[in-house]
């Protein structure tokens, strides 16, 4: 009953989605099918049954034909709303496309960055996001099948039953052996989609690979075609171990439901219909013989019925991951407050450590980071700078210790607006297949206003806007992918495209993770320069592998294995000879070693 319970809650939420999307769809879809089977009981069976009447009882021609010129009309009418649902059909689809696709798009920054780590979560979604739109329509059209099916199966019975009542027993009981077998062929077919899960998303990884332009250099430039083709044979392999177990299984499952129909209900049927006219003991000889017609239908229409009610339940399954992560989403920042302003954040014996890590990444940090001020976070590779960074930002919650906003839990506020206060450029920075104002802006420009404010802050992050390559300006789109005019940027240019952001947006907080690692060392002194100048006043957080950056900043910390182990001003590193100086040091002599002579000024600019 509960299992019951829970198909009907999960049909009812993804009905839902249709008719949130279109009332009329859903409600078309439903009625259109329902009445398009309801019908077919009476052109198929009682219409079978009155003609055969008419002819036994010789009742006139023209009654006849002016009844099937009805039922003919009828015939053509319920064609003609198919017909027009049909192309009704095909024009709203992508309107609930694109409805839950933007339900679930709005929602998907609530996901905590653990989540996207994690193997279990993307076999999770990938099963419902990949199918849950055209799954809702599919529930929708098959509801209404369903339902006709059931009507137009209990009406033709009743006609069935009144001719004879032993038709009944070759109905019910392939009815019951077909819902038993329906039900564990319906769990086959979901069980094996579950377990190729895995393997199907490693055979699309692969795919990815050869088509996204990210892997191509690598791809060519690396013998790495036999590792990933047999990647793609391994799990092209499983997934056809899998299917061949349960399809076995499923085909069993699948003969017994069909057996059952085509001997109860078919040659049982027919053998007592022709034995009872052969007897002779029958008043109306020609209902038997249209029971025939009628048996057929029935037969039909009751399997149909199974099988839908066990799509309906199999596909309603699909929801569930998209119903919980939809209500989690909505839910999760309920009631919780906007802490406005960003004065102070503070770290109090904060450590982290990843799902399913054996040590942690985060080792007790404490430290103020308040408006205004300017803090370079320096380390060795893998010190767990970025993880640092992202839990400032509260995009992951802290194993233990607390992070403090204004004094205030992180926990107990707003994360959406307390992020909507950062500026940010991370080392693993993203441009998109838009127009270049667009990628400033991070949203449509609405006037003039909005270009000057792109145009200035890409000049700001040293960006070159009279570059050749932007044939269209700021609205030349930022990718050849889908414009063949499209501005294809280096990896410095994508990083100046990236800072720009930060320029725009005039943030409370500005955050930099290595935005610079593109970039040569006097253009990345210049870009700090003129980030420091307009920042005034807001708060810097930059982390950056070139130590000479750093002695802009009012302090500095120095990460080794997760904690902490320096901080201070640079003259203050510097004179302590530890961590710091040995790097500088380093880093320095490499510098005036490597440099032509005709930009060692420009490096003394830089390193002082």
């Amino acid at each position: 009953m509960k299992r019951k319970d829970r198909t009907i809650k999960r049909l009812l939420y993804a009905l839902k989605q249709v008719w949130e999307a279109d009332k009329l769809l859903l409600v078309f879809s439903i009625f259109k099918n329902s009445i398009e089977q309801i019908f077919y009981v009476f052109f198929f069976v009682y219409l079978t049954k009155y003609i055969f009447n008419c002819i036994e009882r010789n009742i006139s021609y023209k009654s006849l034909i002016i009844f099937l010129l009805v039922a003919c009309s009828l015939h053509v009418c319920v064609h003609f709303t198919c017909g027009w649902y049909e192309a009704y059909r095909k024009v709203k689809t992508p309107e609930v496309y694109r409805y839950i696709f933007h339900k679930v798009m709005d929602l998907s920054d609530s996901l905590e960055l653990k989540d996207y780590e994690s193997p279990d979560f993307f076999d999770k979604y990938t099963r419902a996001l990949d199918r849950c739109v055209d799954s809702s329509i599919d529930l929708a059209i098959k509801t209404g099948v369903y339902i006709g099916n059931v009507v137009s199966t209990v009406a033709s019975l009743v006609i069935v039953v009144t001719v004879d009542p032993v038709f009944l027993v070759f109905m019910i009981v392939p009815m019951i052996v077909s819902l038993y077998f329906g039900n564990k062929n319906g769990k086959c077919n979901y069980d094996r989609e579950n377990d190729i899960t895995r393997d199907k998303r490693i055979a699309d990884y692969v795919k990815r690979v050869y088509y996204e332009k990210k892997y191509a250099a690598e791809v060519r430039l690396f013998d790495i075609n036999s590792i990933m083709l047999d990647k793609q044979v391994e799990a092209v392999d499983k997934m056809e171990k899998i299917s061949y177990k349960y399809r076995m299984r499923s085909a069993v499952y699948s003969f017994l439901m069909k057996s059952s129909y085509s001997i109860l209900a078919g040659i049982v049927a027919y053998l007592y219909v022709v034995f009872k006219v052969k007897l002779g003991n029958v008043s109306d000889v020609s209902s038997y013989v249209a029971m025939i017609t009628a048996m057929s239908f029935s037969t039909n229409q009751l399997k149909q019925a199974v099988e839908n009610r066990i799509f309906l339940s199999n596909e309603s399954k699909l929801f569930r991951n998209l119903e919980e992560f939809l209500t989690r989403s909505m839910e999760k920042e309920n009631g919780k407050p906007d802490i406005g302003e960003i004065e102070s954040i503070e770290l109090q014996n904060v450590s982290f450590i990843y799902p399913g890590a054996k040590k942690e990444t985060i080792k007790n940090i404490s430290f103020r980071w308040n408006k205004g001020e300017k803090l370079a976070i320096v380390g060795y590779n893998g010190a767990g700078k970025t993880t640092l960074i992202k839990l400032l930002m509260g995009l992951y919650d802290p194993t233990s210790g607390k992070i403090l906003v204004n004094g205030v839990d992180l926990k107990e506020i707003d994360v959406d607006s307390y992020r909507e206060r950062f500026g940010t450029v991370f080392q693993d920075l993203q441009v998109f297949a838009m127009p270049l104002v667009e990628n400033v802006l991070m949203r449509r420009p609405v006037g003039e206003e909005d270009y000057k404010k792109a145009e200035k802050a890409l000049i700001n992050a040293q960006f070159d806007v009279e570059h050749k390559g932007l044939v269209n300006g700021l609205d030349t789109v930022v990718s050849r992918e889908f414009d063949e005019n499209g501005f294809v940027p280096s990896g410095g240019q994508a990083q100046k495209i990236a800072i720009a952001r930060v320029f725009a947006a005039e943030p409370d907080m500005v955050i930099l993770d290595e935005p610079s690692s593109a970039l040569d060392p006097l253009a990345e002194y210049n870009m700090y320069n003129n980030m420091m100048k307009l920042s005034e006043g807001r708060g810097v957080i930059f982390i950056s592998h070139r130590l000479s950056s750093a002695r802009m900043a009012d302090k500095i910390y120095l990460m080794k294995d997760g904690e902490v182990v320096e901080s201070g001003t640079h003259e203050e590193l510097i004179a302590n000879k530890r961590y710091y100086h040995e790097m500088f040091t380093l880093q320095a002599e490499n510098y005036q070693e490597s440099l032509p002579e005709e930009m060692l000024k420009g490096a003394e600019a830089f390193y002082g």
